[in-house]
């Protein structure tokens, strides 16, 4: 087989170090600076340049099938297909039709012999994500495509030729699967060389860039939100289960949810912030004092923005931002102004801001 010693027309050109490439759409769970991920960074890339087997390790989050996307990219192989399926998420039956294809009248739908993704990933890679949980059977089927380089459809008698390079990716432990025999030894030794993935929390100080990285995926071209310093302490001390995944999933919601473009703890968590009413405990009433003390800072100055009455008062904003829509409801505040430029006055203190219009005045309270 030719080795790459130059990009290829099609072929992407070699990424900076610190970074795999990402396809189109897929977020880049393997930026990083961590010498765990620069150690595997260099490897996935080593590994590349080969068309041996190679099987991911690594938790749920992680990147495995970005990874797999991107060694096909970097490979000889990489103008042809990339086919993936995951072994987990079809039944035996499905599973086997996916991987090997059907003749015609092979089973009750079969009405016209379609291709399998052996032989859809003719000249290019298959992805198998989950293998440690594909069927014991379809273990000793792909072991002999693998062995023989060749596939045949169900139902048929005609064999194909099927020249792919095979990646396979699991969170399980085949070595020890493979000792209490619910996973063929003699497959996993043809799965090739083992790549391990680090989890996030091995890899602390990449979660903030991480986290500002898909801030800027979800600012789309405009100015990305930024975190405070509540946001990124809770950041760097929460384990992180689901991995990048999961930070991926919180900082997009987060970024969605924000006020003033700056990303706070609650917004990551969800949970409720100095005495804050969790979710779904809209029912339930203030402390009377909270409003209070906002009106108090309110009689003693001039019409004030939020802002201000949040350095007042020691509540938290989204606190402020509820008991001032209470407050404006009631007819106990007025409110003038929109965005930054919003201000809260008591009625009849003074020189008060003209009311905003799109508030009801509802009844004095």
């Amino acid at each position: 087989m030719q080795s790459r010693t130059a990009a290829a027309p099609g072929v992407r050109p070699r990424p900076v170090q610190g970074m795999l490439p990402p396809p189109e759409s897929m977020p880049p769970p393997l930026l990083g600076t961590d010498p765990a991920v620069l150690r595997a960074l260099e490897t996935a890339r080593r590994l590349a340049r080969g068309d041996h087997p190679v099987l991911l390790l690594g938790e749920t989050g992680t990147g495995k099938e970005l990874v797999a996307r991107t060694i096909h990219l970097e490979s000889p192989r990489a103008r042809g297909p990339f086919r993936a399926v995951n072994c987990a998420s079809l039944p035996a039956g499905l599973l086997e039709a996916e991987l090997f294809g059907a003749a015609r009248g092979a089973f009750t739908g079969a009405d016209a012999s379609r291709p399998g993704l052996l032989e859809a990933a003719h000249g290019g890679t298959l992805f198998l994500d989950e293998i440690g949980d594909m069927p014991a059977g379809l273990q000793a089927a792909l072991l002999r495509v693998l062995e023989d380089g060749v596939t045949r459809r169900l139902g048929d008698t005609e064999e194909r030729r099927a020249d792919f390079r095979i990646l396979a990716a699991t969170n399980r432990p085949l070595d020890r699967l493979a000792e209490e025999g619910r996973f063929r030894s003699d497959l996993l030794y043809r799965l090739g060389r083992v790549l391990r993935l680090p989890p996030l929390r091995e890899r602390r100080g990449d979660v903030i860039l991480l986290a500002r990285a898909f801030l800027l995926e979800a600012a789309r071209g405009g100015p990305p939100a930024a975190l405070d310093a509540g946001a990124e302490a809770w950041l760097l001390l929460h384990r992180f289960p689901g991995n990048v995944r999961e930070l991926r999933s919180r900082v997009l919601a987060a970024a969605a949810l924000c006020e003033d473009g700056v990303v706070r703890r609650a917004d990551l968590t969800g949970e409720a912030e100095d005495g804050e009413r969790p979710p779904g405990a809209e029912g339930a009433a203030d402390p009377p004092d909270r409003g209070e003390r906002i009106l108090e800072v309110l009689r003693r100055g001039a019409p004030s923005p939020v802002g201000g009455l949040v350095r007042e008062t020691g509540l938290s904003r989204r606190t402020v931002q509820r008991l001032l829509a209470g407050l404006v409801r009631g007819g106990r505040l007025v409110r003038a102004g929109k965005g930054p430029s919003t201000r809260y006055a008591i009625p009849g203190a003074g020189r008060n801001p003209a009311p905003d219009p799109a508030v009801p005045a509802g009844p004095a309270g």
